[in-house]
């Protein structure tokens, strides 16, 4: 009996393993679904040439990986040698003749017709493609192979595309259907559609990753719409005439969905009805976290919790600040954000400023003015505009000018730039006179820390590096000034400037090379930089060799060279290295 007992719980024991394993190979299955990595190029180390209008290959140091023979190249992952070379053009099949060939000239997967990189112009890196897969062609089908030359899925797909702002998965399709695969060949969404488009969620930690998916499927003469999550688990069943996320929330888990049945408009979280679909429009403010709502031509506000502050019975809604702007049979009744009318009547706007002890109003003349939480009017100077830039310091307009000013109304920066605004990721803000090219850059205090005129500036990844013919000048983010020297202390050598000419010296200021050049850039991630001499360009090596004599014309105060070829955009935007010789004043970068 005692045996018996036994065998039975070792049976039971067996089965609750078998079922726990069971349950974590799905859930390994489903993760994989969305959790893939994407990978980000930190180091360019091939680029495309153009010579004669003919495209190949260079690697860091200019040497040519493939001669320029070819109609068009492409480079999915230019950290990577796998280049894609494409010519002689097949009217009739609309296809190029495709070879695929690595660092050392050698072509390689040769068992593959048509390889292409899959274009995408939303990827985080900015790379054109995307980066570890490419589509392949076998029997007038489609199938993905990795960039390692390992096959992901067979040629089953009618199509592959990229999906925007959706890095890493793949928009397929067969018999004039859809679904998404993602960058490991795992599917997604099964191919039942006939629309598919990403949501466009954003959020700042997990990208475009979180973003979901709006599935569309005909019906009789029109569309009908779902909506799937980005773990492939559907959420709403096709039956909505329109549906759009609410991507100013921001919340991975707590989906909030504007969706339209029957022509009219419902709220909701993920699948609870939120507000019912009673409404012919429903539209968020991201800035006091409401809905404005209309039903019958008439507008109210509701909460995300589908209470209502003001019911539908307004001509017009306008929200300002923490102000609402409700009007009714023409007149404007001015109401606080919990609905409350508001004794102020000729304030229209009011919004909260940094310090929580002010605030910018907008009156009914159009007139911005900041009062205190007392109501005193602490800056009155008619302006037409006002925007907090950082703490008590505002960007202040009028006449189509503009200016910075701090809370007692003293002038920061006078009132004559074109556009003034805070450089994002930074704390620098930078203003701008177009007539003269100007660019001024201030620090969070207000302090001006350069001024250039006919200037460049670029944000490159931790440094502002702003310029012009005659002067460089780098800033950290802070607004603090740095030399080259501090962004880059490993480069061997660095611009300098004697009495208006230029060279090159070491770390320790010793001259290198001869400060004989009207102008030189410094040194490059390949090791080239680019000296200037009778109004022409060439290049010079990290050891202080010419690597090409000056002689390219080349508008641009920063050009970027790879040995003896310079880089170039072309007016659509394509990017390639050149040694062309031209009179014209190319647009170079």
């Amino acid at each position: 009996m005692k045996k018996k007992v036994l065998i039975i719980i070792t049976i039971v024991i067996i089965l609750i393993i078998g079922i726990i394993a069971t349950l974590i190979a799905i859930d390994v299955a489903d993760k994989a679904k969305y959790e893939y990595t994407i990978e980000k190029v930190t180091e360019i180390n091939y680029n495309i040439i153009n010579k004669d209008e003919r495209y190949g290959v260079i690697d860091r140091q200019g040497n040519i990986v493939v001669e320029p023979i070819y109609d068009i190249i492409q480079i999915p992952n230019p950290s990577k040698p796998v280049f894609i070379c494409m010519s002689n053009y097949d009217i009739q099949e609309k296809e190029y003749t495709t070879n695929v060939f690595n660092e050392k000239g050698e072509e390689i997967f040769q068992g593959y017709q048509y390889i292409q990189a899959i274009p995408n112009e939303t990827t985080e890196d900015g790379i054109p493609f995307e980066k570890t897969v490419l589509q392949y062609k076998r029997n007038g089908k489609y199938g993905l192979l990795n960039i390692n030359g390992t096959e992901v899925t067979e040629a089953k797909y009618d199509q592959i595309n990229s999906m925007t702002y959706k890095e890493g998965m793949l928009l397929v399709s067969q018999n004039e259907k859809y679904g998404v695969i993602n960058m490991n060949g795992i599917t997604v969404i099964d191919i039942e559609y006939d629309s598919i488009t990403a949501d466009n969620y954003y959020n700042e930690n997990t990208k475009y990753q979180t973003a979901g998916f709006i599935v569309g499927k005909q019906q009789e003469d029109s569309y009908k719409y779902g909506y799937i999550n980005y773990k492939g688990k559907q959420i709403l069943e096709t039956e909505y005439t329109e549906i759009e996320r609410v991507t100013g929330i921001k919340n991975d888990k707590d989906i909030y969905l504007v969706a339209l049945k029957n022509g009219q408009a419902g709220l909701l979280k993920n699948k609870e009805i939120v507000l019912n679909y009673e409404y012919e429009d429903i539209s968020y403010n991201a800035y006091n976290n409401i809905f404005i709502i209309q039903s019958e031509g008439k507008q109210g506000i509701s909460d995300e919790k589908g209470n209502m502050i003001i019911t539908p019975e307004y001509d017009n809604i306008l929200v300002s600040g923490i102000y609402i702007n409700a009007e009714k049979d023409g007149e404007i009744m001015v109401l606080d954000i919990d609905g409350n009318p508001v004794p102020e009547t000729d304030i229209l706007a009011k919004i909260p400023t940094e310090d929580e002890q002010h605030f910018i109003i907008t009156d009914k003349d159009g007139i911005y003015k900041i009062i205190d939480l007392e109501g005193n009017i602490v800056i009155d100077k008619s302006y037409s505009y006002i925007e907090e830039v950082y703490n008590n310091y505002y960007i202040v307009g009028s006449k189509n000018k503009n200016g910075i000013i701090n809370i007692t109304g003293k002038s920061m920066l006078e009132l004559k730039y074109n556009s003034i605004f805070k450089i994002e990721g930074t704390e620098l803000v930078e203003a701008n006179i177009l007539e003269t090219n100007t660019i001024v850059l201030l620090n969070k205090n207000m302090e001006k820390i350069a001024e250039m005129k006919n200037a460049v500036m670029e944000v490159k990844d931790n440094y502002v590096h702003i310029y012009n013919e005659k002067e460089n000048k780098y800033f950290d983010f802070k607004g603090n000034e740095v030399s080259y020297q501090e962004l880059y202390p490993n480069n061997e050598l660095y611009a300098t400037k004697i009495d208006d000419n230029w060279g090159f010296a070491d770390k320790d200021g010793n001259i290198k090379v001869q400060t004989k050049y009207e102008k030189v850039t410094e040194f490059n991630e390949y090791g080239y930089a680019g000296i200037k001499e009778d109004g022409k360009w060439g290049s010079i090596d990290i050891n202080g060799n010419i690597v090409q004599e000056p002689i390219y014309e080349i508008n641009w105060e920063n050009p970027k060279f790879i040995g003896k070829y310079y880089k170039e955009v072309e007016w659509y935007g394509e990017l390639y290295y050149t040694d062309k010789i031209s009179n014209e004043k190319d647009e170079e970068i």
